[in-house]
């Protein structure tokens, strides 16, 4: 259905795009020394709930749109 697509590519961006930001906080603040350990912290923190957040997202609204079908 089409609800499913959509959710499936809502989905693939945020894994792409969000979980991106992991190895490249990884990579600014070890290996190349730029960036506060605590600021770091942060943007893992709010990445982990944005993340999580629109992925449920994702899910209850295909969900919803196919209870509603």
């Amino acid at each position: 259905p089409e609800s499913v697509k959509t959710a499936y590519n809502t989905m693939k961006w945020i894994v792409t795009i969000g979980w991106a930001i992991y190895p490249i906080g990884y990579f600014m603040g070890y290996l190349a020394g730029g960036v506060d350990v605590n600021a770091l912290n942060m943007i893992y923190n709010i990445a982990d709930v944005l993340n999580k957040i629109g992925f449920c997202l994702a899910i209850w609204a295909c969900a919803t749109t196919e209870s509603d079908a």
